[in-house]
């Protein structure tokens, strides 16, 4: 399904215009972004594509959707707002509910497949969010285990993390801030290795049982200026080999 639509705030704006001013990528063709969630162990994964899901003339594209499922103590009610670019960034924001009468163990992961393999690159992100008990009975996020509860991915391996060690709660009926934390600021400038397949938006938390999170996270990156001024060696030659 293709749509116009605007649901992004304007730092989210700001870091697609940063990003997607390396290059722009074919916006008839749709990547293959896909949303893995395993809640207690049991794994759901949906395909962002198959509901609002559309190109822009700068190179982005756009997803919105929602899923839930009734299953005992997996019961979840989520929706999604991603704004992506294969050459690459990824800005996946969601809602979360827990609709189980018990607290769950969430890892929720947003993979998107690029569209240039870098073989040094910078990279940055940010996150943010809020907690939200809908019962009354008051609500706690947390990370498990003490790791990160944002996780910037590439090519199956942990790029960076951030809220490591949260702990949030909030009263009866009320709502708490989740950071903000950002990396790699000025966004992208932390220096990093190569990426090849893929870059990844990992959430990962507990959450008591009947309320709710909103996440907004981003991860950013681009060729590092050596690997840059590579390439432009690489087409220089390659051009005069041509004449």
């Amino acid at each position: 399904m293709v749509a116009n639509s605007t649901r992004f705030s304007c730092a989210a704006l700001l870091i697609a215009g940063v990003a997607s001013s390396a290059a722009n990528a074919d916006t008839t063709v749709l990547p293959d972004v896909q949303i893995n969630l395993y809640v207690d162990g049991d794994l759901y994964q949906y395909d962002p594509s198959t509901q609002q899901a559309w190109g822009n003339p700068n190179g982005t594209f756009g997803f919105f959707g929602s899923a839930s499922a009734n299953v005992a103590d997996s019961g979840h009610q989520m929706s999604w707002d991603m704004l992506v670019n294969p050459d690459p960034f990824i800005i996946a924001n969601i809602v979360y509910t827990n609709i189980s009468s018990s607290t769950q163990n969430v890892t929720l992961e947003f993979v998107l497949p690029i569209g240039m393999s870098m073989s040094s690159s910078l990279i940055g992100g940010s996150v943010s969010g809020s907690l939200t008990d809908v019962n009354g009975d008051g609500a706690n996020f947390s990370a498990i285990d003490g790791g990160s509860a944002y996780q910037a991915r590439a090519d199956g391996s942990t790029a960076a993390g951030m809220l490591t060690g949260a702990n949030v709660n909030a009263g009866p009926f009320g709502s708490s801030l989740i950071g903000p934390e950002s990396f790699g600021t000025p966004i992208p400038s932390l220096p990093y290795g190569a990426i090849n397949f893929d870059m990844a938006i990992r959430y990962e938390f507990s959450l008591t049982a009947g309320d709710s999170v909103s996440l907004a996270g981003s991860f950013v990156a681009v060729p590092a200026p050596g690997a840059v001024a590579l390439l432009g060696i690489a087409g220089l030659v390659g051009r005069r080999r041509r004449r």
